[in-house]
């Protein structure tokens, strides 16, 4: 099932609203579309969700996401078939996806084509030379096959890599900040942000985002101090020294 318990069943219905509300003044926006599908998505209604990635694709076929995010629809819909060729219309359009790669993987892996399993795991990493999942399901390949020496350097590396941090088959991340944001709904973005900084204080991108909310919504001083704590945790963050800059002209 989609990992819906990882967000509040309240937030999750005020997209819904907020997305259906947009869309019935702009019916033909995609983005809308993508975002009402992600929710529908995470709230479990699956053939909804797919119903909205399709319609995303139809209006704006040249975007490798909304094909990403339909293969995840069909994925846990069971129809495997549907779900590789999302995927690969994602590779098509950007053949150096490596989520897609991924993705396309765990299919074959779940159905015991390990062979194939193992080159898209193996284009997954060799796009992202990071890519904990990809690198980890090749060690459960290697597993499988009984070349346990070959595994446990996979492990290694994965454990030394990201200290254990798995990404989950077929995750999605939905950062809700930025769909409000999207739709216009400033108030509810900053409620967001502030509600995830809550729990995630040391990310310089939630800060950075903050500080956007708030410049737009006019309040500069504000935005500053959010723009100067992305730039104490990440010095290195250029857009947000840009636009700490900007708010203090």
């Amino acid at each position: 099932m989609p990992p819906e318990t990882l967000y509040d069943p309240g937030l999750l219905d005020e997209v819904v609203d907020a997305c259906i509300k947009h869309l019935r003044d702009h019916p033909k926006d995609p983005e809308g579309l993508f975002h009402l599908g992600n929710a529908f998505f995470l709230k479990g209604q699956l053939d909804k969700a797919s119903f909205c990635f399709v319609k995303a694709v139809n209006l704006n076929p040249k975007n490798p996401v909304y094909f990403n995010h339909l293969g995840h629809a069909y994925r846990q819909l069971g129809d495997r078939d549907q779900a590789i060729a999302a995927y690969e219309s994602v590779l098509t359009l950007n053949p150096r996806f490596a989520d897609a790669h991924f993705n396309v993987g765990l299919i074959f892996y779940e159905s015991r084509a390990l062979e194939k399993a193992l080159a898209s795991f193996s284009n997954a990493l060799a796009i992202n030379p990071r890519y904990a999942a990809a690198r980890y399901y090749i060690g459960r390949i290697y597993q499988d096959q009984g070349a346990f020496n070959r595994a446990m350097q996979e492990y290694r590396q994965v454990v030394e890599d990201h200290m254990g941090r798995l990404l989950g088959p077929g995750s999605v991340t939905v950062d809700f900040g930025l769909i409000f944001t999207d739709l216009g709904l400033l108030d509810l973005a900053e409620r967001e942000y502030r509600r995830l900084l809550r729990e995630h204080p040391e990310y310089a991108d939630l800060h950075y985002h903050l500080g956007m909310i708030l410049k737009k919504r006019g309040k500069p001083d504000e935005a500053m101090d959010e723009f100067r704590l992305a730039i104490k945790l990440n010095p290195h963050y250029m857009e947000a020294r840009r636009k700490y800059w900007e708010s203090a002209g």
